[in-house]
This record gives structure tokens, sequence and C-alpha cells, in this order.
């Protein structure tokens, strides 16, 4: 067998091209107007992952990320309606490696739930934009993580505007 067929994506099988995930990217606001995000751990491998799944018949790609979002990390809240991203990567699975693209929807937590399905089964906790970002091993998930604070709709989302508004009232006249 040609070990190199398997490591490249244009040597894949006829009709086994990359498939397209969906994911959430859980975060918040911090007091000091700081962006965290939540990450949780893969089942298998225990890797620092945000939550992903397969498109779901019936919902919008942004709901389908919420349900993941629900289900993996035990969280709840305000899904940007737009993609703020897309990586790939290489999904191991029992019997084969298949090349996946993830689009990202950005996640306001709004709720932070006690029990949720996976509970279990994953780890969650908040971290730094930058420290999420040398975590992941997907260097493009990294990326859609350090440009977070320069989307406007990210920012419209989280916040970020109106603390500076505020900071600026707040200061001498």
């Amino acid at each position: 067998m040609n070990q190199t067929a398997i490591l490249q994506p244009d040597a894949e099988p006829e009709g086994s091209g990359p498939r397209d995930q969906i994911a959430a990217l859980p975060a918040r606001l911090r007091e000091d107007g700081t962006v965290e995000v939540l990450l949780v751990t893969s089942r298998e491998t225990r890797r620092w992952i945000i939550p992903k799944g397969w498109p779901m018949d019936g919902l919008a790609d942004d709901a389908a990320a919420g349900v993941e979002a629900r289900e993996e990390a035990g969280v709840k809240g305000k899904l940007l309606s737009v993609s703020i991203g897309r990586y790939a990567y290489w999904q191991r699975g029992r019997t084969e490696t298949r090349f996946a693209q993830v689009d990202v929807f950005l996640l306001r937590v709004d709720k932070i739930l006690k029990n949720w399905k996976e509970k279990g089964q994953r780890e969650r906790r908040w971290f730094s934009v930058m420290e999420a970002a040398d975590l992941v091993q997907e260097p493009e998930l990294g990326q859609i993580f350090l440009r977070l604070a320069g989307q406007p709709g990210a920012r419209r989302l989280l916040g970020l505007d109106r603390g500076k508004a505020a900071r600026g009232k707040a200061g001498p006249t």
C-alpha cells in the first residue's frame, strides 16, 4: 500500500472528500473587559477542543452548533448566525482517517449548566484567548481565537464596544 496516498487529501477515494462539520466557540466577557473562551476535552484523546459535530436536519448550522455546545460543554447563550471562521483537521476514526472542515459559530455564554449530556465524559475550562490558542492542536482554530476581538459581529455579540463607550463616558469632561 502506498502510504503517501493515506496522507494526501486529494488521494482519498471518490466521494470521500472533506466532510463539513459545525462548531460552537463558547465565549464570555470578563469584568476586566477581556474575552475568555470555553474549551472541552475530547472524549478519547482528552485534547482541548471546542464543541463540534455534524449539521443536523431541520436546523440551521448555528442552531446545530448551539446543540453541540449544550450537549458537550453544558452552556447556553446567544449565537452569531454567521460563521466567524473555518478550520480543517484530520478526523481519526476506528478504521479510517478523514479530512474535515469545520465552520465555527460564536456563542456568547449566558448560562452555564450544572448537569448536561456529556458531563461525565469531558472536562470543561475557561481560558484566555491566548492560552486557548496555544492549547488547541489546530493552528487555524487558534487563529480564529486570536482574531475574535477584531470581528465586528463578535464585538457586538460579546459587548466589547459597550464597555469602551461606558469607560469613555465615565472619564473627565
